[in-house]
């Protein structure tokens, strides 16, 4: 599901983004003929500019930038920019679609924000902020932010973040919020939070938040919070939490919390706590336990199938296939070795001999 729903995105945004990709690769720019004429009152390129001035300091104003280099002030475009691969506008830029190699300043694109390099400071635009480079700042795109590279700031989209590198800061997709490298800081995707590498800091996902790496910090999926590899801190998901590592921290899962390695702390689900490895901790589940081995205090109503236990538990059925060190409560108590007490209707410890091996009410073995 994660990996369809991510090649959706990455279609939707590329699609989006493909012409703009194709404009900026042109790097030859003795292709493009640009005819630099310009009304200008001032001098030595500073003042008021009227035309396509390739280097100007103050106020500019252009119907479409062609071939430009260094422009310092307010640039007033009204159509999209042709291909300037060394081009750099500092300050106030406005238009239907300003762009250059290099934004830096406020930016605001009635249509789009596009950049081929870099866009710093404050963007804003109707449909979408684009750079095939860095994205940083304050950014703010009616659909949609999409960098090529790093992302970090501040980021709204009204349908998504993206950025194919590391995502950083404070980032809002309406949908979802999507990185093919680290997503750090505090990030809302209605649908889906999504990092190809880690995902940290404070995470919520409408129905899942999802890492192809570590996830650490507060994670939180309306259906879901899954991780590739260990998973850290407050993770809670509406149906299920599931870690292909280890988990540790604070875990609540609707029906059942997943580890396919260990599972340490406070860990609870409605449903069952599955770990492949060690579980220690405090262990609340409302049907099932199951681990190769168990350390601290398990509660699961129904029953617990556990290796090697050592602790304190309560449930419907205690089922220890190894070695049980400590106190067992449950109706029926089954011990392989039993090192501890049972506590039950029926106690079976098949390291007791005779009469002993089957008690009912109590049962126990001391060394």
């Amino acid at each position: 599901m994660k990996k369809l729903f991510l090649l959706f995105i990455v279609f939707y945004l590329n699609s989006f983004t493909t012409a703009q990709d194709r404009k900026f690769q042109e790097h030859d720019t003795t292709k493009i003929e640009c005819s630099y004429n310009s009304l200008n009152l001032g001098s030595h390129n500073s003042g008021i500019s009227f035309g396509n001035s390739q280097n100007w300091n103050g106020l500019r104003f252009n119907f479409s930038d062609c071939g430009i280099e260094k422009i310092n002030g307010v640039n007033i475009t009204f159509w999209k920019p042709k291909p300037g691969p060394n081009s750099t506008v500092n300050g106030l830029s406005l238009g239907l679609a300003p762009g250059a190699s290099r934004l830096r300043g406020f930016t605001f694109g009635l249509a789009a924000v596009v950049g081929e390099r870099e866009l710093s400071g404050i963007n804003i635009s109707g449909l979408a902020i684009v750079s095939n480079g860095l994205i940083q700042g304050i950014n703010i795109g009616g659909l949609a932010i999409v960098s090529n590279q790093l992302a970090q700031g501040i980021n709204f989209g009204g349908l998504a973040v993206v950025a194919n590198g590391d995502l950083k800061g404070i980032n809002f997709g309406g949908l979802a919020v999507v990185a093919n490298g680290d997503l750090k800081g505090i990030n809302f995707g209605g649908l889906a939070v999504v990092a190809d590498k880690d995902l940290f800091g404070l995470n919520f996902g409408g129905i899942a938040a999802v890492s192809n790496g570590e996830a650490k910090g507060i994670n939180f999926g309306g259906i879901a919070v899954v991780a590739n590899k260990n998973m850290s801190g407050i993770n809670i998901g509406g149906i299920a939490v599931v870690t292909n590592g280890s988990m540790s921290g604070l875990n609540i899962g609707g029906i059942a919390v997943v580890s396919n390695g260990d599972l340490f702390g406070l860990t609870t689900t409605v449903g069952a706590i599955v770990s492949h490895g060690l579980i220690k901790g405090i262990n609340i589940a409302g049907y099932k336990t199951e681990a190769d081995e168990f350390k601290g205090i398990n509660i699961a109503a129904g029953w617990s199938e556990i290796n090697n236990f050592s602790g304190f538990s309560v449930s419907g059925y205690n089922r220890i296939t190894g070695v049980q060190t400590g106190l067992v409560i449950g109706l029926f108590n089954s011990a392989e070795e039993l090192h501890g007490v049972q506590i039950g209707i029926l106690n079976l410890a098949k390291n007791n001999s005779g009469i002993a091996k089957v008690l009912p009410f109590v049962n126990f073995h001391f060394d």
